[in-house]
């Protein structure tokens, strides 16, 4: 198999590890890492990330979402699967501002007589300046391959989030600018351009219990449209969410103690059976 034919097996099982995840990635691209998310909240409702209100997850998902930031939180995920693929992350926020990191690394894949491993990292920084009730934000992502050979990237990304109190509508511009992914012996890969547009009802119907509707429209510039969204009900210091991922059903819980919050999600498949997801965010 040719390098580049190696290059896009690489990316297809990073987004078949997402979609496992609970994440329908693209199939494939330099992107695909990205997609598998740094919290457990937003798998819960499908993935939605145009206008779901996750604050300490903002960088990753709607970045112009840092601008409402309730104070300074930090996030940490962990994913495995195939019993030898492990997926981490790690995101932190603060009002108008965001990072977060995450990594893959495949183990030993058997190729023929040989194998190899793949091994990546992401960094991400974001953004955010309120405009009144609409809030800019801007997200910059860089991924770095370490196996089976070397190669880094760039993408710029535009946002923008408008809170009107009860309904949020957002949207996000994905490498609306980038640098392609650049191998050794300079073999190049361009990030896909994506835009995704969505929104947000938030309903407090009697004391201490808050209903969340959030939709999201992916894939429009690439013409592969997908619909995803949920239901989020908090009830005091617990919540529920179901939604729809594109592929199947998603479901999630969270519990809230003194300022930390255990998070839990899973989306099913009929193929590949359930996928399970568990993040822990500490707001301080």
């Amino acid at each position: 198999m040719t390098r580049r034919g190696v290059l896009r097996g690489l990316w297809l099982a990073v987004a078949v590890f997402g979609i496992l995840a609970g994440e329908v990635a693209a199939a494939g691209g330099v992107g695909a890492l990205f997609d598998v998310g740094v919290s457990a909240s937003s798998l819960g409702v499908g993935g939605a990330r145009a206008a779901f209100r996750d604050d300490t997850a903002a960088a990753a998902l709607n970045p112009a979402g840092l601008a409402w930031a309730d104070g300074v939180g930090m996030e940490s995920l962990y994913v495995s699967q195939f019993g030898g693929v492990t997926y981490g992350a790690i995101a932190f926020a603060a009002p108008y501002i965001g990072v977060a990191a995450s990594v893959v690394d495949s183990g030993w894949i058997p190729s023929g007589d040989s194998g190899f491993r793949f091994a990546a990292q992401g960094i991400t920084a974001a953004g955010a300046v309120p405009l009144g009730p609409v809030a800019l934000g801007a997200r910059c992502r860089f991924v770095r391959v370490g196996a089976p050979f070397g190669g880094h990237g760039l993408a710029l990304d535009a946002a923008l989030l408008a809170d009107l109190g009860t309904v949020r509508v957002g949207a996000i511009c994905d490498a609306i600018a980038s640098l392609p992914m650049v191998y050794d012996g300079d073999l190049r890969e361009a990030w896909k351009t994506g835009l995704c547009l969505g929104a947000t009802l938030t309903l407090t119907l009697m004391d201490e219990v808050v209903w969340t509707i959030t939709a999201d429209v992916d894939g429009i510039l690439s013409g592969s449209l997908r619909a995803i969204g949920g239901l989020e009900v908090w009830i005091g210091p617990a919540a529920a969410r179901l939604g729809w991922d594109g592929g199947g059903p998603t479901f999630g819980l969270s519990l809230r103690i003194v300022g930390i919050e255990l998070d839990w999600a899973c989306a099913a498949r009929s193929d590949l059976g359930a996928s399970h997801r568990l993040s822990l965010e500490v707001l301080f």
